[in-house]
């Protein structure tokens, strides 16, 4: 299919592009739709179009002012602007560095070019303010937006003034594009800074996900075989000659066991010949009553025994026949006789 854009003149290939930006601000697709992305596509080819045709044609010069370009030449000052806005809004994720740091240039050349025609000073790179100073930054920043929204009203009633019946229609329409270019010079600016942080967050995380790809890379199993081919091939045990584990390609030909028998061995010396203890007796009486195997507690204790009055005659006489009942038992019934021929002290 051929390019029906190829032999279009700049000026109308822009005005398509403008077309196709105020399409693209005013969409309701998702930015990360695949038809949204076709459109900044579509965009960002015709801006860059328009870009090879004005470098060209050598169109602007440092050697010349605003004065010396007809209005239509002038807002063509825009494309790389336009070309820069375009590019952030792709979001293909493996992309996002390289996209930034065009869409980066494309800022500082239209910055640049604004210079050469003593649009602005710019000397190559945006002053960042400084930390230090919170406080002033806030209020340059306040100024800044005062003076956006000044010209953005400014640019409604140039708009509105060209679409009425205005007697110098051509003064008008050149006012609004030098208006319009200082307008995206104030937005640029402001863009730069933000474009120059998340290139520098982009490019932290394609360094982090290609060091991950590496150590990954390293993890891998290698497809060859890393087994030393040259292995023993005596039993331990039997100390008989046996086919080897491994052949000359280091694949194992027998099933084997890996074990660690020299270690084992060094632990054992200078060891006893019995088992010593693993604990204590106090940790071994702890883990018992933990498993419920020692009871604790008991019934109550038994009361004590009841002093006898000694007005008392009654007690007094009865604890005596206890007394002396228990020793004519302990008389008939002497220690170990109830032993049956054994133990008897």
């Amino acid at each position: 299919m051929e390019d029906t854009n190829a032999d279009v003149s700049v000026g109308l290939g822009f005005s398509r592009a403008q077309q196709q930006l105020k399409a693209l601000a005013s969409s309701n697709l998702a930015s990360t739709s695949d038809e949204y992305q076709k459109q900044v596509q579509s965009v960002a080819k015709q801006l860059q179009r328009c870009i090879d045709q004005i470098q060209q044609l050598s169109l602007f010069s440092s050697n010349e002012t605003t004065d010396d370009y007809s209005t239509s030449e002038l807002k063509l000052i825009l494309a790389t602007a336009y070309l820069g806005d375009v590019l952030q809004k792709t979001t293909l994720p493996n992309t996002r560095v390289s996209v930034l740091e065009q869409a980066l240039t494309n800022y500082q050349k239209f910055l640049a070019t604004c210079q050469d025609l003593s649009i602005i000073k710019y000397t190559g790179k945006v002053q960042k303010a400084k930390q230090a100073d919170a406080g002033q930054t806030r209020m340059q920043k306040i100024e800044r937006f005062k003076q956006q929204r000044a010209m953005e009203q400014e640019t409604k009633e140039l708009e509105a003034r060209l679409m009425g019946d205005d007697d110098d229609l051509e003064e008008v329409e050149r006012e609004l594009a030098i208006k319009l270019v200082l307008l995206k010079v104030h937005q640029v600016q402001d863009d730069i800074h933000l474009v120059e942080r998340e290139l520098e967050m982009a490019r932290q995380m394609a360094d982090m996900k290609r060091s991950r790809d590496e150590q990954q890379d390293d993890r891998a199993p290698s497809s060859e075989w890393r087994l030393d081919p040259h292995s023993y091939n005596v039993d331990l045990q039997t100390g008989q000659q046996t086919r080897p584990i491994f052949n000359e390609r280091g694949q194992p030909t027998r099933p084997f066991v890996l074990t660690n028998n020299r270690q084992m061995i060094k632990d054992q010396v200078f060891r006893p010949g019995w088992a010593l203890p693993t604990m204590s007796v106090d940790e071994y009486l702890q883990q018992e009553q933990e498993r419920g195997n020692i009871i604790s507690g008991g019934g109550k204790e038994p009361e004590p025994k009841a002093e006898i009055d000694d007005n008392d005659y009654d007690a007094l006489d009865a604890e005596v026949v206890k007394q002396r009942e228990w020793d004519d038992f302990k008389d008939d019934n002497p220690r170990g006789a109830g032993n049956m021929g054994g133990n008897r002290g």
